[in-house]
């Protein structure tokens, strides 16, 4: 089992993601803004991957994204972003900055699901070579 870190102000959404997460076997935490998802991150370092929204209160997604790719430690760390508010040419420069992943909404289930089975086994088969 792996744990999943949701980060998205809609309760909604976070409780799709974390339903999505349960299917697949994996444990969820949340927060609702990018500030609180860095504080969460940062006191549990068993955060196996990251889902986030791109729009949130206090920090966006692609804020925040950088801030968690400023450390070592989160360098290899899976991150899929999810938004309905990101313009075609702005995929681009989220995944320059580091997300792995990215998910328009309405969310594709299927789509979201196998996002999260690949990024999660490349971080296991990541974790077993180093």
């Amino acid at each position: 089992m792996h744990t999943i870190l949701i980060i998205d102000d809609d309760p909604w959404i976070r409780s799709l993601l974390a339903h999505q997460c349960n299917k697949l076997g994996h444990a969820s935490v949340f927060a609702s803004d990018g500030l609180r998802g860095l504080a969460i991150l940062q006191d549990n370092p068993q955060v196996d991957l990251v889902i986030l929204d791109m729009q949130m209160p206090n920090m966006n997604g692609q804020q925040l994204t950088r801030e968690i790719r400023k450390e070592a430690r989160y360098e290899q760390l899976p991150i899929i972003m999810v938004s309905g508010f990101v313009q075609a040419h702005e995929v681009s420069d989220i995944l320059r900055d580091g997300v792995n992943r990215f998910v328009p909404k309405p969310i594709d289930n299927e789509q979201l699901a196998q996002y999260i089975s690949d990024m999660l086994e490349i971080a296991d088969q990541t974790a077993l070579a180093g």
